[in-house]
């Protein structure tokens, strides 16, 4: 089973956030432009800092946002993961 290994998150200013972030985690950002900004942590976890404002496609998350990624080998890999996803019945949608 695949387990996520990046996240995005949508913020208002990309800089400024990574500023944030760069000091919360002694950390100086991998990737870094006027829109999006990138961390790699020691264990291989990556955080990504989008702008709102420029996302594609377009955010509509009120109060922030994300994303959550989940990188597989290759597209056979992607395709499994799919139909099981896709076969998978969620436990609370009778409530």
């Amino acid at each position: 089973m695949q387990h996520p290994n990046f996240v995005i998150l949508y913020v208002d200013q990309p800089a400024r956030s990574a500023r944030f972030y760069s000091q919360l985690f002694d950390l100086q950002p991998i990737e870094a432009s006027p829109t999006f900004a990138m961390f790699k942590f020691a264990s291989g976890m990556r955080l990504g800092l989008w702008s709102r404002h420029t996302v594609e496609p377009d955010a509509e998350a009120l109060g922030g946002g994300g994303e959550l990624i989940v990188q597989f080998e290759d597209a056979a890999a992607l395709e499994s993961a799919l139909a099981r996803w896709q076969a998978w019945v969620c436990p609370f949608c009778s409530l």
